[in-house]
């Protein structure tokens, strides 16, 4: 049985993922473990607590997934 995998969202996790997609255009899995450090579930983690929030969007699915900033003009409700 797989055991629950938890990250602490801070503040400075996100403006380091925030700033790598200002930068960049977008960020994947591989890119946000090798920047921030973390594991595989603890960025999905990451991930999905930033895209609940509206801070990230999700785009493509599984290997292909890319998570870029929402569009401003977008009111779109998250979830």
């Amino acid at each position: 049985m797989a055991m629950a995998t938890t990250v602490v969202v801070t503040d400075r996790l996100k403006r380091k993922v925030i700033q790598f997609v200002k930068k960049n255009g977008y960020i994947t899995n591989r890119q946000c473990r090798d920047l921030l450090g973390l594991g595989y579930d603890q960025v999905i983690a990451l991930f999905n607590h930033m895209v609940g929030t509206g801070e990230l969007t999700r785009i493509g699915r599984t290997s292909s997934i890319r998570y870029v900033l929402p569009d401003k003009d977008d009111e779109t409700p998250h979830g």
